[in-house]
């Protein structure tokens, strides 16, 4: 009854904005199937050209895609896309990764929005429920399976994400967008475009959400169901192009508070006569702000001289990541369209991060739950960067590019390089055939390498026996408090990860009716990181009324895997009202170690991933006013090694996600507000989509209702 009163509410407040409303927004979100030589990326090679020259594994998710499935985060959307695994961990936290673990601090993937980089300097990876940017205004996402590290330098390693925003001349000029929804959720669009002279548009936006951190009739949540999550995010941009010159000017950021449950632990010792721990309610604050420019200039020839600068603010008062960071990132490079019959690109980039971890007092150190702690709270972050790809055309039906880049860190003081080599044969009008090798360079970061998380806990031994802790027994059976301490340790002798990769591909297109794209790969990881256990220190005489319990680990890089496997994808659209897309991956992980440090249980965690991912999606115009869409996605339970023995200490498999998602949209006319209604995860209420012992929570079925009135511009 709620949401019905507010959607009616909404309806007719948004019928009554404006009589002069078009539907200029289905006509850019009902385009037919694209034609594959008409799709252009740009995030493979840094210059534009077709999807189907492109010698690597590209796949674009369009803005009528990502509006049909009803993806209401960059998350949701990325699971429309092969050769990612996507797994929601609570309501707003996922971890993604492509052709390698997926782990809850990967890095092994760039992101991208417009060609800024969003990740967090902390562990250089992506919050993904912090990315800059609003559904609405996404033109396509581009997805690059393997190594780019030449083109975009670190964190290219496995795959590039690249979002693409809507130009200011494209945006729409007047939108309002509310929905509303179960487990408490709320969302309110306002964007505004406009052209402001005759070489010269303007677009923003604003938005707001309100969420319930979970999903979840799990038990350790129903004591905080009432946590609120609450999301501002807000851009403009100022786009110019006159004669020889193209400049875009972006600004925009996000904020994100949380509700959250805090404690702090009082061990007897140092806190006599105390409650073994007081819990309280806070707010944990996570925000990021960006302002930038890309500016493009024709020289002669179509030779052009690029530049984007970018600079980003970002903090996070998580205890865990607690820090505030300034970036500095400039970019430039001279292509070189008619050098003797070749394409030839040369640049370079500086990024400079300004970084501040978080200092804590002796008593914060003893009593907080968690936190991560540095010898150096300030540091100067620097990276300098030189880079050439070569396009060379052998004849009129094959290409080859060679590349090369070298990258200089402080935090790791080393050059890394990578280079890469890829190759384009075109076997008929409508047929291509790719190949291509590369190697590319996990960013270093300084939560590996010279910071400690520490968590503490506290067990009060004056409980009745069955409540007590296994550890109230030990020494002399009288403490009152056990005190438990353990620590992940940094290591500063850490080694570069690399992953070097091998791809082979095919394409086949027929006009604008299908599309399919086959590829496979075989990567080396070297250098992964693992954990390395260093035992535990009981000591129950210094204070006889605690025990206090000492238990760690260190990072170690004595790791490195093998990864082989392959994707399927095709789009088909067999009646001009009905498109099909679908895809399928398979991806086998094998460890092995340098050294005799690893045990069994160390290399079958990282094997232990799922194998198979299967999605599709079914967008339908059933006619001028209504729509529907049914998006499914599939992920195959892992599979523990054949050689497991139960002694080996890791039985925690990935399970089985099922999820279908369903929409169905109404419009009565070309002045009235589009209504749409969507139903998440049908069939896979109250499931976990991650492994166990993660601790990752139940999601449950979700439903909405958007109303949604919009106005194009009159270009």
């Amino acid at each position: 009854m709620h949401i019905i009163t507010k959607t009616t509410l909404l309806t007719s407040l948004t019928c009554a904005l404006s009589a002069t409303a078009s539907d200029s927004i289905d006509d850019l979100l009902n385009m037919s199937l694209t034609s594959l030589a008409d799709t252009k990326v740009t995030s493979a090679t840094r210059t534009s050209q077709s999807l189907a020259d492109t010698p690597a594994a590209v796949y674009v998710i369009t803005a009528k895609e990502i509006n049909r499935s009803g993806a209401r985060s960059v998350a949701d959307a990325l699971a429309l896309a092969p050769g990612l695994h996507v797994a929601k961990f609570s309501n707003y936290d996922w971890g993604i990764t492509a052709r390698g673990s997926n782990k809850a601090l990967s890095n092994n993937l760039l992101v991208m929005v417009d060609g800024r980089s969003v990740f967090n300097p902390m562990f250089s990876g992506v919050d993904w429920d912090l990315i800059p940017v609003s559904i609405d205004n996404i033109e396509q996402i581009e997805i690059i399976l393997g190594p780019v590290g030449t083109t975009w330098g670190g964190n290219a390693v496995n795959g590039v994400i690249n979002i693409i925003t809507l130009e200011a001349e494209n945006a729409l000029e007047a939108q309002l967008t509310v929905k509303t929804g179960n487990w408490g959720y709320t969302e309110y669009q306002m964007r505004h475009a406009a052209q402001v002279s005759d070489y010269a548009y303007v677009s923003g936006y604003f938005e707001f959400v309100e969420h319930p951190p979970w999903t979840s009739d799990q038990e350790i949540v129903q004591a905080i169901d009432h946590f609120t999550v609450y999301t501002e995010r807000f851009g403009g941009r100022y786009d110019y192009q006159n004669l020889a010159h193209t400049l875009n000017v972006q600004a925009g950021g996000i904020r994100s508070r949380e509700d959250y449950l805090w404690a702090n632990y009082l061990p007897d010792a140092y806190f006599p006569n105390t409650p073994g721990f007081i819990e309280y309610d806070t707010e944990m604050t996570m925000e990021e702000y960006f302002i930038g420019a890309h500016h493009v200039y024709d020289i002669y020839n179509d030779n052009t001289l690029e530049s984007d600068v970018w600079l980003t603010y970002s903090s996070n008062d998580g205890t865990d990541r607690d820090a505030a960071y300034f970036r500095f990132d400039l970019d430039s490079r001279w292509n070189n369209n008619d050098l003797w019959n070749t394409k030839f690109t040369i640049g370079g980039n500086i990024r400079l991060i300004d970084e501040e971890l978080a200092t804590y007092s002796e008593y914060d150190i003893l009593t907080m739950p968690y936190l991560r702690i540095n010898d150096d709270s300030r540091f100067l972050n620097e990276s300098y960067g030189i880079y050439a790809n070569w396009n060379i055309p052998l004849s009129d039906s094959t290409n080859l590019t060679l590349g090369h880049r070298w990258q200089y860190n402080n935090i790791s003081d080393e050059i890394d390089a990578q280079p890469q080599i890829r190759l384009s044969q075109q076997l008929t009008d409508n047929q291509n055939l790719w190949f291509g090798w590369g190697k590319a360079v996990v960013t270093p970061s300084r939560l590996e390498r010279d910071t400690n998380l520490r968590t503490n806990t506290v067990y009060d031994c004056n409980v009745p026996l069955q409540y007590q802790s296994p550890w109230c027994g030990v020494g002399t059976g009288q403490q009152d408090d056990v005190y438990i301490v353990t620590g992940q340790l940094g290591n500063d002798k850490l080694k570069t990860e690399t992953v070097e990769t091998y791809e082979l591909g095919y394409r086949f297109w027929h006009d604008d009716k299908l599309h399919i794209s086959l590829s496979s790969y075989y990567s080396i990881h070297e250098n992964v990181r693992n954990y390395l256990y260093t035992g535990i220190y009981g000591d129950w005489e210094s204070y006889p009324e605690t025990l206090f319990v000492m238990q760690g680990s260190f990072i170690t890089d004595d790791i490195w895997t093998e990864t082989y496997g392959g994707e399927i994808s095709a789009k088909w659209q067999p009646l001009e009202q009905l498109q099909i897309n679908t895809n399928y991956s398979y991806k086998r992980i094998i460890g092995h170690c340098n050294t005799n440090l690893c045990s069994n249980d160390d290399k079958r965690k990282i094997e232990n991933e799922p194998n198979h991912f299967v999605n599709a999606q079914i967008m339908w115009d059933i006619n001028k006013q209504w729509w529907a869409n049914a998006t499914l996605q599939y992920v195959g339970k892992s599979e523990l090694h054949r050689d497991y023995q139960p002694n080996d200490g890791y039985d925690h498999t990935w399970p089985e996600v099922v999820n279908l998602d369903l929409a169905l949209s109404w419009k009565y006319n070309k002045y009235a507000p589009r209504i749409t209604a969507t139903v998440e995860g049908i069939g896979a209420d109250q499931e976990t989509e991650f492994a166990e012992i993660k601790g990752s929570f139940q999601n449950g079925t979700q439903y909405w209702v958007t109303v949604e009135w919009a106005v194009a511009q009159d270009i």
